[in-house]
Protein backbone atom coordinates (compact mmCIF):
# COMPACT_ATOMS: atom_id res chain seq x y z
CA UNK A 1 0.00 0.00 0.00
CA UNK A 2 1.30 3.44 -1.12
CA UNK A 3 0.63 5.94 1.64
CA UNK A 4 0.82 10.01 1.19
CA UNK A 5 -0.13 12.51 3.25
CA UNK A 6 -0.57 16.08 1.50
CA UNK A 7 1.05 14.37 -1.78
CA UNK A 8 4.24 13.58 -0.01
CA UNK A 9 5.21 9.37 -0.13
CA UNK A 10 5.29 8.45 3.62
CA UNK A 11 7.38 5.43 4.57
CA UNK A 12 5.70 2.78 7.17
CA UNK A 13 7.28 -0.25 8.63
CA UNK A 14 4.42 -2.50 7.37
CA UNK A 15 5.79 -5.56 9.79
CA UNK A 16 4.52 -2.70 12.42
CA UNK A 17 1.45 -1.77 10.37
CA UNK A 18 0.36 -4.56 8.49
CA UNK A 19 -3.56 -3.42 8.65
CA UNK A 20 -5.23 -0.67 7.39
CA UNK A 21 -6.77 0.31 10.77
CA UNK A 22 -3.07 0.24 12.06
CA UNK A 23 -1.79 2.25 9.06
CA UNK A 24 -3.69 5.01 9.33
CA UNK A 25 -3.36 5.02 13.46
CA UNK A 26 0.25 5.38 12.63
CA UNK A 27 -0.31 8.51 9.85
CA UNK A 28 -2.63 9.95 12.52
CA UNK A 29 0.12 10.02 15.00
CA UNK A 30 2.58 11.91 12.58
CA UNK A 31 0.06 14.24 11.85
CA UNK A 32 -1.13 15.06 15.50
CA UNK A 33 3.22 15.40 15.94
CA UNK A 34 3.03 18.15 13.53
CA UNK A 35 -0.09 20.01 15.26
CA UNK A 36 -2.14 19.29 12.28
CA UNK A 37 -5.22 16.75 11.78
CA UNK A 38 -6.63 14.88 9.19
CA UNK A 39 -9.94 16.67 6.74
CA UNK A 40 -9.96 13.59 3.73
CA UNK A 41 -9.03 10.31 3.32
CA UNK A 42 -8.98 8.38 0.20
CA UNK A 43 -8.65 4.93 -0.34
CA UNK A 44 -8.20 3.68 -3.92
CA UNK A 45 -9.47 7.16 -5.53
CA UNK A 46 -12.37 6.98 -3.57
CA UNK A 47 -13.14 9.08 -0.53
CA UNK A 48 -14.07 7.25 2.63
CA UNK A 49 -15.97 8.01 5.76
CA UNK A 50 -14.96 7.60 9.21
CA UNK A 51 -17.86 4.16 8.51
CA UNK A 52 -16.26 2.92 5.86
CA UNK A 53 -12.51 3.69 7.56
CA UNK A 54 -13.92 1.57 10.52
CA UNK A 55 -14.87 -1.30 7.84
CA UNK A 56 -11.87 -1.05 6.62
CA UNK A 57 -9.71 -1.20 9.08
CA UNK A 58 -8.81 -4.87 9.36
CA UNK A 59 -8.17 -5.12 5.74
CA UNK A 60 -4.53 -6.21 5.36
CA UNK A 61 -2.80 -3.46 3.58
CA UNK A 62 -1.93 -5.28 0.55
CA UNK A 63 -5.21 -5.19 -0.50
CA UNK A 64 -5.27 -1.21 -0.68
CA UNK A 65 -3.12 0.08 -3.31
CA UNK A 66 -2.73 3.64 -2.34
CA UNK A 67 -4.43 5.52 0.42
CA UNK A 68 -4.16 9.40 0.14
CA UNK A 69 -5.02 11.69 3.10
CA UNK A 70 -5.07 15.46 3.27
CA UNK A 71 -4.47 17.70 6.53
CA UNK A 72 -5.66 20.88 8.07
CA UNK A 73 -4.52 22.94 11.09
CA UNK A 74 -7.63 22.66 13.98
CA UNK A 75 -8.28 25.81 13.70
CA UNK A 76 -9.22 25.83 9.85
CA UNK A 77 -11.16 22.33 10.05
CA UNK A 78 -13.27 24.04 13.22
CA UNK A 79 -13.89 27.14 11.33
CA UNK A 80 -15.07 25.41 8.32
CA UNK A 81 -17.61 23.00 10.39
CA UNK A 82 -18.74 25.59 12.35
CA UNK A 83 -20.20 27.69 9.07
CA UNK A 84 -22.14 24.09 8.09
CA UNK A 85 -23.45 23.80 11.04
CA UNK A 86 -24.60 26.95 10.86
CA UNK A 87 -26.06 26.86 7.48
CA UNK A 88 -27.05 22.85 8.42
CA UNK A 89 -30.06 23.95 10.85
CA UNK A 90 -31.84 26.55 8.77
CA UNK A 91 -32.55 24.20 6.20
CA UNK A 92 -33.98 21.44 8.62
CA UNK A 93 -36.29 23.59 9.89
CA UNK A 94 -37.54 24.63 6.86
CA UNK A 95 -38.24 20.30 5.78
CA UNK A 96 -39.64 19.54 9.14
CA UNK A 97 -41.82 22.63 9.25
CA UNK A 98 -43.00 21.24 5.82
CA UNK A 99 -43.55 18.21 7.05
CA UNK A 100 -45.80 19.12 9.63
CA UNK A 101 -47.77 20.82 7.20
CA UNK A 102 -48.32 17.56 5.34
CA UNK A 103 -48.64 15.56 8.23
CA UNK A 104 -51.59 17.73 9.50
CA UNK A 105 -53.16 17.88 6.53
CA UNK A 106 -53.01 14.40 6.80
CA UNK A 107 -51.13 13.94 3.42
CA UNK A 108 -48.72 10.75 4.38
CA UNK A 109 -48.28 10.30 0.59
CA UNK A 110 -46.21 13.48 0.85
CA UNK A 111 -45.74 12.70 4.55
CA UNK A 112 -43.47 9.76 4.04
CA UNK A 113 -40.51 10.96 1.87
CA UNK A 114 -40.75 14.19 3.44
CA UNK A 115 -39.75 11.92 6.36
CA UNK A 116 -37.04 9.94 5.34
CA UNK A 117 -35.23 12.87 4.21
CA UNK A 118 -35.93 14.76 7.15
CA UNK A 119 -34.52 11.87 9.37
CA UNK A 120 -31.33 11.96 7.18
CA UNK A 121 -31.03 14.95 8.03
CA UNK A 122 -31.35 15.45 11.37
CA UNK A 123 -29.36 12.24 12.13
CA UNK A 124 -26.70 13.07 10.15
CA UNK A 125 -26.45 16.83 11.58
CA UNK A 126 -27.07 16.28 15.36
CA UNK A 127 -23.88 13.82 15.00
CA UNK A 128 -22.00 17.00 13.48
CA UNK A 129 -23.47 19.46 16.09
CA UNK A 130 -22.09 16.60 19.04
CA UNK A 131 -19.15 15.78 17.66
CA UNK A 132 -18.05 20.06 17.49
CA UNK A 133 -19.25 19.82 21.39
CA UNK A 134 -16.67 17.33 22.32
CA UNK A 135 -14.10 18.14 20.13
CA UNK A 136 -14.54 21.98 21.89
CA UNK A 137 -14.81 20.04 25.22
CA UNK A 138 -11.76 18.19 25.03
CA UNK A 139 -9.33 20.61 23.60
CA UNK A 140 -9.52 19.89 19.69
CA UNK A 141 -10.93 22.66 18.44
CA UNK A 142 -9.23 24.89 21.10
CA UNK A 143 -11.45 28.19 21.14
CA UNK A 144 -9.62 31.52 20.23
CA UNK A 145 -8.62 34.39 22.83
CA UNK A 146 -8.08 33.88 26.77
CA UNK A 147 -8.99 30.64 28.41
CA UNK A 148 -12.01 32.74 30.27
CA UNK A 149 -14.01 32.15 26.20
CA UNK A 150 -13.92 28.54 27.56
CA UNK A 151 -16.75 29.92 30.56
CA UNK A 152 -18.38 31.63 28.27
CA UNK A 153 -19.69 28.52 26.04
CA UNK A 154 -23.18 27.78 26.30
CA UNK A 155 -24.39 24.62 27.30
CA UNK A 156 -26.05 22.42 23.58
CA UNK A 157 -29.59 21.08 23.93
CA UNK A 158 -29.87 17.79 26.15
CA UNK A 159 -31.12 14.32 25.23
CA UNK A 160 -30.59 15.03 21.27
CA UNK A 161 -30.08 11.27 21.22
CA UNK A 162 -32.96 10.18 22.76
CA UNK A 163 -35.40 12.89 20.84
CA UNK A 164 -34.06 11.11 17.80
CA UNK A 165 -34.61 7.91 18.88
CA UNK A 166 -38.49 8.47 20.24
CA UNK A 167 -39.06 9.56 16.51
CA UNK A 168 -37.76 6.79 14.75
CA UNK A 169 -39.55 4.54 17.34
CA UNK A 170 -42.65 6.40 16.50
CA UNK A 171 -42.47 6.02 12.84
CA UNK A 172 -42.14 2.49 12.66
CA UNK A 173 -44.78 2.01 14.64
CA UNK A 174 -46.58 4.25 11.71
CA UNK A 175 -47.55 6.39 14.52
CA UNK A 176 -48.13 9.78 12.68
CA UNK A 177 -49.59 12.14 15.64
CA UNK A 178 -47.02 11.24 17.64
CA UNK A 179 -44.11 11.93 15.16
CA UNK A 180 -45.81 15.44 14.43
CA UNK A 181 -46.08 16.05 18.31
CA UNK A 182 -41.93 15.20 18.41
CA UNK A 183 -41.21 16.96 15.60
CA UNK A 184 -42.92 20.29 16.30
CA UNK A 185 -42.29 20.22 20.38
CA UNK A 186 -38.97 18.58 20.44
CA UNK A 187 -37.30 18.29 17.14
CA UNK A 188 -37.72 21.82 16.09
CA UNK A 189 -36.61 23.27 19.85
CA UNK A 190 -33.61 21.17 19.76
CA UNK A 191 -32.88 22.49 16.44
CA UNK A 192 -33.45 26.07 17.37
CA UNK A 193 -30.98 25.18 20.50
CA UNK A 194 -27.91 24.32 18.45
CA UNK A 195 -28.84 27.28 16.02
CA UNK A 196 -28.24 29.63 18.89
CA UNK A 197 -24.90 27.45 20.55
CA UNK A 198 -23.28 27.70 16.86
CA UNK A 199 -23.72 31.57 16.69
CA UNK A 200 -22.46 31.60 20.26
CA UNK A 201 -19.76 30.18 19.01
CA UNK A 202 -19.38 32.32 16.07
CA UNK A 203 -19.39 35.41 18.31
CA UNK A 204 -16.88 33.93 20.41
CA UNK A 205 -14.76 33.52 17.68
CA UNK A 206 -15.01 36.86 16.48
CA UNK A 207 -13.93 37.96 19.36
Amino acid sequence: MRLRIDGSDVPLDWSAAPTVGAALAEAGRRIASKGRVVFRIVADGREISTRLEREMAGRPVGEVDGVDITTTTPDRLFREALDLSLGIPLDIRRDVVTLLSSLRAGDLAAAKPLYENCRKSLGEFFQLAEAIFNAIRTGVFPLPGPPANAMELPSPPDSTAGILQRLLEARKGDEWQTVAEILEREILPNIDGWSAFFKALRDIDAE
